[in-house]
């Protein structure tokens, strides 16, 4: 009887403490990340989409493209950096198709002297959109960033993630797209201009 009184005692604790870890914990790893980026002059509000509890945009002026925020499942704090004057292109990939691509022009030549492009030139140079085979439903969007950088050449940021999947004729997958499509602008806008562009409004 002493056993079970103390197992169940031991059960309650345990939910206290894991309610204490997901509820103002979750708030104080929220606001650190703030923290962290108003330390770095990160403009996260002008234009950002959101992902669970990630959110996912472009700071123009600094030419970064950000996720942060908390990952899902292990609630753990999460600042990812995009430098897009290091960025060779950019992809947009449902379900592992391509449907969209832009390069930065102003890398290119000099990732060819550096030796890290692994494809044909003619292969990378100039947005376009790929033909792929289309499904009815959509579990997954993601970003694939090309980097000019032999030690982490990619980076996935996914934007939109549903295990059962979205129907393409909803309304919350057109808005979903959209989104989606408009931060994939400004990057491929800030890309095409150069290193110097700062007027995308």
């Amino acid at each position: 009887m002493i056993t079970f009184i103390l197992i169940i005692i031991f059960i309650v604790l345990l939910f206290v403490a894991l309610g204490s870890y997901y509820g103002e914990s979750l708030d104080e790893k929220q606001n650190k990340i703030n923290t962290q980026l108003n330390d770095l002059n990160i403009d996260a509000e002008s234009y950002f989409l959101e992902n669970d509890r990630m959110k996912i945009g472009i700071d123009v002026k600094q030419r970064k493209v950000f996720e942060v925020g908390l990952e899902y499942g292990t609630f753990q704090p999460k600042i990812q950096l995009i430098d897009l004057n290091n960025v060779i292109d950019v992809e947009i990939i449902e379900d592992n198709q391509v449907i969209n691509k832009v390069s930065n022009s102003s890398m290119i030549g000099r990732a060819v002297v550096g030796g890290v492009l692994t494809g044909g030139v003619g292969a990378i140079i100039g947005g376009h959109t790929a033909k792929s085979k289309t499904t009815k439903v959509v579990k997954e969007i993601s970003l694939r960033f090309r980097m000019n950088d032999m030690d982490n050449p990619y980076y996935d940021v996914i934007v939109f993630n549903d295990s059962k999947g979205l129907d393409r004729g909803s309304d919350l997958f057109k808005s979903k797209s959209k989104e989606i499509l408009d931060l994939f602008g400004r990057i491929e806008l800030v890309l095409e201009k150069g290193e110097t562009y700062t007027n995308i409004k």
